[in-house]
């Protein structure tokens, strides 16, 4: 399957990474030399990409996937749909039926929220589609994004919050194993290896939890016991608001 990208940052690299490391070939993506900030260039040329400069050549593609932000995306998209026919992805740009209206009847538009981890198949993808979109359309989204782990079709009003929980808070659980790896070195132990442990507690209680399907209550009394060091730490947690504190961080991501 060949897949387009205009824009080549941070979630397009992500993405272009996830399709290769699943095995697309090289020379299947296709990057837009936007010519601003050189970035599809090195990209194309590090890892022997389709380096095209018109729209009209993305054709060749099953779908283009805009990655970029700010005011420009929907622009982009309107220009791109009267060159391009066929599915064409964005995370970001404006109301899903509107745009849709707005372009060719062959044409088709939705909105996408991955996950970092998807360059590494370990990612979630949130898509929202048009109520009445073809099923071949959503067929071929799925087909794509779960080479890089899981989907989820959402609605469109649902999109941001769905987007929020699996595309922010990566960036909080970075910022828990800074800390947690910061009162391991004040206790004595070796940044390095502080960062090994804790990562492997985080993917084991992930695979735990989505093994066993318990509820966290569940899965937290297991390790607690009675008058014992985690539920000291678990109590202290509480005082200082950690609960809260994510809740509210989410909230603050999502508005």
């Amino acid at each position: 399957m060949k897949i387009g990208f205009i824009g080549a940052g941070k979630i397009g690299s992500a993405i272009i990474e996830g399709l290769l490391n699943a095995q697309n070939p090289n020379e299947d993506i296709y990057v837009f030399d936007g010519g601003r900030h050189h970035t599809a260039q090195k990209m194309a040329a590090e890892r022997h990409l389709s380096l095209i400069n018109n729209y009209e050549d993305f054709n060749a593609c099953q779908a283009v996937i805009v990655a970029v932000g700010g005011s420009a995306t929907e622009t982009i998209i309107k220009n791109l749909g009267q060159k391009y026919h066929g599915i064409i992805l964005s995370t970001g740009g404006g109301d899903l039926t509107q745009i849709n209206q707005k372009l060719p009847a062959e044409t088709s538009f939705a909105k996408i929220v991955p996950n970092t981890p998807v360059q590494i198949g370990a990612g979630i993808t949130v898509a929202s589609f048009i109520p009445d979109e073809k099923p071949a359309v959503i067929t071929t989204v799925k087909n794509i994004f779960t080479q890089m782990g899981a989907v989820y079709v959402v609605p469109e009003k649902l999109l941001g919050i769905y987007g929020t929980v699996a595309g922010c808070t990566p960036a909080y659980v970075d910022l828990m194993v800074e800390a947690l790896s910061d009162a391991a070195v004040q206790n004595g132990v070796n940044r390095a290896e502080s960062y090994q442990i804790i990562n492997q507690m985080l993917l084991g209680t992930s695979k735990l939890a989505l093994a066993s399907k318990k509820l966290p209550e569940e899965l937290k009394d297991e390790v607690t016991t009675p008058g014992g060091s985690t539920i000291r730490g678990v109590t202290k947690l509480e005082e200082e608001g950690f609960r809260n504190a994510l809740i509210q961080a989410v909230n603050a991501s999502a508005n």
